[in-house]
């Protein structure tokens, strides 16, 4: 379908979020600068908007800071006169574009969809909306008045020639508006072989890796542009596969750039752990989830709580950094299971938790056993964002809460980031 786009403006755009409750996000829209590079190569003028990007005033939160400033995003949505829609109003305004691509995820949705309604009340017919991302992939039947919505597993990872992209190719971007910390980043491969029911990533197909050489170049092009000395490996599973696991840790070591990476604690060796010290590895994020096996086994993780103990002790014996997420609020979830994810806590001690709320996205196998049968009013589903509760009972939303204190207090302790 990308194919066919040629000789357009298109402007591609990521939905406010962060940015309307004041909090500072350290990332940029690597997918949109993918997606723009090519279409630039196919003879679009094209424009990224990142409506996202954090303004002066945005700050770092923790996590219920985060969930009690929430508030003021759900206020923003509501005011029509805010500021940041008359700002994206004067971008479309000043592009006059004839296509249109927004990508959400499911906390973005309802920003994604009052840019969509702004973009067709000034530019009508002349305008085609599309958006993208895996949300619009699972609720296609929920957005007519977009153009098309496009599969991420189709709109990215099945462009031609995508792995051989060329880093300084990605010229859409203004970079003098972030800082090098925001684009210390790389995607090495693409595809998750899991099937977790709570993931987006369960209904992606296929697998992708980089070359070794290409993954070097645009380490060397970070290095010269932008500076730095430790890159983000976003791979979903770059320990999975032995062989492109070696030659990342390979190419990192050759480059002299440190980095972070995420690995499913099932995929780890104490080799690969070696490796990934040797070749400059600084932290670990890996995946827990819970700390109740039952909880474990209903989402599909494939994991054993003992396996997690047993794989976070050879981590912290080499002494890694890492950091642990976790997961709480499933709907079936009960107070024992959330007791037992915090007795997990203290057996593993992580060097930092993530705790987020669960998230019904479209597609998961939670939401079609869950939510499809509106079990939860559709109106509140997509309050379910990791910032409201909505469909919990009293005592486990207490329990949560409690939580939430428990990791910022326990994170704050430690004071430990790279």
């Amino acid at each position: 379908m990308l194919e066919s786009l040629k000789n357009k403006k298109i402007l591609l755009i990521e939905p406010p979020f962060y940015r309307l409750f004041g909090y500072k996000r350290y990332h940029y829209p690597f997918t949109l600068t993918l997606v723009g590079t090519y279409l630039e190569k196919l003879g679009n003028t094209v424009r990224i908007y990142d409506a996202d990007r954090p303004t002066s005033s945005c700050k770092e939160y923790s996590r219920s800071e985060s969930r009690d400033n929430y508030y003021i995003y759900e206020k923003v949505l509501m005011d029509k006169n805010h500021k940041v829609w008359k700002e994206i109003q004067d971008k479309i305004l000043d592009f006059q574009p004839d296509i249109i691509g927004l990508t959400a995820i499911t906390a973005k949705i309802d920003s994604a969809n009052i840019i969509a309604k702004i973009a067709k009340d000034l530019l009508g017919k002349n305008v085609k909306v599309i958006l993208g991302g895996p949300h619009a992939n699972g609720m296609l039947d929920m957005y007519p008045g977009y153009n098309f919505g496009e599969n991420y597993d189709h709109a990215i990872t099945n462009i031609p020639g995508l792995v051989s992209l060329k880093p300084n190719k990605r010229l859409i971007i203004d970079y003098e508006k972030y800082s090098a910390k925001n684009f210390s980043s790389i995607l090495t491969s693409s595809g998750c072989p899991n099937r977790c029911t709570f993931c987006c990533h369960s209904f992606e197909k296929g697998f992708y890796y980089r070359s070794k050489e290409s993954v070097i170049e645009e380490i060397k092009e970070i290095q010269t542009k932008l500076g730095g000395d430790i890159i983000y490996v976003m791979d979903d599973c770059l320990f999975s596969n032995p062989k492109h696991f070696r030659d990342i840790t390979s190419a990192m070591k050759e480059t002299g750039m440190k980095f972070v990476a995420g690995a499913r604690l099932m995929a780890l060796s104490q080799e690969k752990l070696r490796l990934f010290k040797e070749c400059g590895g600084q932290k670990i994020h890996v995946g827990v989830e819970s700390g109740s096996q039952r909880i474990l086994n209903a989402i599909k993780k494939n994991l054993k709580v003992e396996e997690i103990i047993k794989r976070t002790k050879w981590i912290r014996d080499l002494k890694i950094p890492y950091q642990a997420f976790l997961m709480v609020g499933f709907p079936f979830e009960t107070l024992e299971d959330l007791k037992l994810t915090k007795k997990l806590i203290e057996k593993i001690r992580p060097n930092f938790i993530s705790l987020n709320q669960f998230t019904p996205y479209p597609g998961t196998q939670i939401y079609k056993d869950y939510y499809m049968d509106k079990k939860i009013p559709f109106k509140d589903l997509f309050q379910l964002n990791g910032n409201v509760q909505v469909g919990l009972s009293d005592d486990i939303k207490e329990y949560i809460n409690g939580m939430f204190d428990f990791v910022d207090d326990y994170n704050a302790r430690n004071a430990f980031s790279v």
